[in-house]
């Protein structure tokens, strides 16, 4: 992977400061288009046919969405509820409800996509797609003649009750400390399961039972541990059961292996890990300019010498393993007017500022001045060995001009090009 950004090694540039407020409403907002991170002191209206675009906002009342609105909200405080009837869609993304979040649809086939979000009460939906992933949901799950229900990587204090699903339900990664149920599927109904009838990656965890009713496609169960009983009736085909099913008990019809024993004890704990995010390798400038200012060159005894320190770099790493990687500089001739001079005259000495990702400082590289080609050629700041530590790590490196006595006078200018390798 590679990554290039410049930055400015010699200039003169003036900044004007000022503040962004962040706009606050303290009365009902109807929404359209873009709010970005607005402050509702009340409810939030999308109305009809809006689109709403929310993002890091904080609402204290309720967001109602109506027919043909679409809510995209995206790490938003909510203090109330969500409330949608007929919407084009409603989209919860890194986002914190308070209470209920209830959307349904009669006329339009839209969709209810709650991703990373925390609900202190309930959800529930009917008459459109709905994917729950990732999600802790305070209350309990309802749903009424979804299209679709996925379930995935979920923990739901209270019951899941899916009703009626057109198109399918899957499962997997729950932890439900009520009951489940699902009922008249008419399209695979995957619990823990994949299509084959195999163990997912997940399971899941149900602290009460689990029925299974008047399905009447493909209907699996596997990897999933029932403390209460199973209870299986009107299905068509019958459940079937794969490898890793545990419950109290079982009633009614189903092929495969009979599930075993819930373990025994006191409490139970159960945890869903999810897959380790690809993550990436990122880097940001720790200073509110990229100008790098070497001042008024002073003439030494036989050469202009000049100094200053590069904007210090922010190096984070998450990607999964700690691959290695190494950032390197390579610096343009400077200019000024119609002068050129080669960057082979300045030199660096690099350093590690700050070091919680294991970051190793690159060589010094003297001015072409004394010896060598300084940095007209690709040099390393910095670098990581495979396997390095998760944290950012902070560098730098102080600079060196040593610039010819025949120099022609004039200010003069370069720019650094940062290169992230791994």
């Amino acid at each position: 992977m590679k990554n290039r950004w410049k930055a400015s090694a010699v200039a003169v540039l003036v900044v004007a400061g000022g503040a962004i407020a962040v706009p606050a409403y303290a009365a009902d907002l109807s929404c359209s288009g873009d709010l970005g991170d607005v402050t509702v002191d009340g409810n939030l209206m999308v109305a009809g046919g809006a689109d709403c675009v929310l993002g890091g906002a904080t609402v204290t009342g309720d967001i109602i969405v109506d027919a043909d609105g679409w809510l995209d909200a995206t790490s938003v405080t909510v203090g109330g509820d969500v409330v949608a009837t007929d919407p084009y869609g409603v989209s919860l993304d890194g986002t914190s409800v308070a209470g209920d979040i209830s959307v349904y649809s009669i006329e339009n086939a839209g969709f209810l996509y709650i991703n990373d979000l925390t609900v202190g009460g309930s959800v529930a939906a009917g008459g459109l797609d709905v994917e729950i992933v990732d999600a802790t949901i305070g209350g309990s799950v309802l749903t009424q003649e979804a299209s679709y229900v996925d379930l995935i990587r979920t923990s739901v204090v209270g019951d899941v009750d899916i009703q009626d699903s057109d198109f399918g339900v899957s499962v997997s990664g729950a932890i439900v400390q009520g009951s489940m149920s699902v009922s008249g599927s008419s399209r695979d109904v995957l619990i823990g399961a994949d299509s084959d009838g195999g163990a997912d990656a997940f399971g899941n965890k149900i602290g009460g039972d689990l029925s299974l009713t008047d399905n009447t496609a493909n209907l699996r169960v596997a990897g999933t541990t029932v403390y209460g009983a199973i209870a299986l009736s009107g299905n068509d085909p019958v459940a079937a059961f794969g490898a890793g099913n545990a419950a109290g008990s079982v009633t009614g019809d189903f092929t495969g292996d009979a599930p075993g024993t819930p373990p025994a004890g006191d409490q139970s704990i159960a945890v869903t890990v999810p897959e380790q995010a690809a993550g990436e390798l990122s880097w940001s400038l720790e200073g509110t300019s990229d100008l790098v200012d070497l001042g008024v060159a002073t003439e030494e005894l036989d050469y202009f010498l000049a100094e200053g320190s590069i904007v210090p770099i922010r190096v984070q790493d998450t990607r999964a393993g700690n691959p290695a990687w190494s950032v390197t500089a390579q610096v343009s001739d400077f200019t000024a007017g119609g002068q050129t001079v080669s960057s082979k005259y300045l030199g660096w000495m690099p350093e590690v500022l700050e070091n919680e990702g294991s970051a190793v400082a690159g060589a010094a590289v003297p001015s072409g001045f004394d010896s060598g080609d300084g940095l007209s050629v690709a040099r390393t700041l910095a670098s990581a060995d495979t396997g390095h530590a998760r944290g950012a790590s902070v560098v730098g490196a102080d600079l060196e001009l040593k610039l010819p006595l025949d120099t022609p006078q004039g200010t003069y200018s370069a720019t650094i090009t940062l290169t992230a390798l791994s």
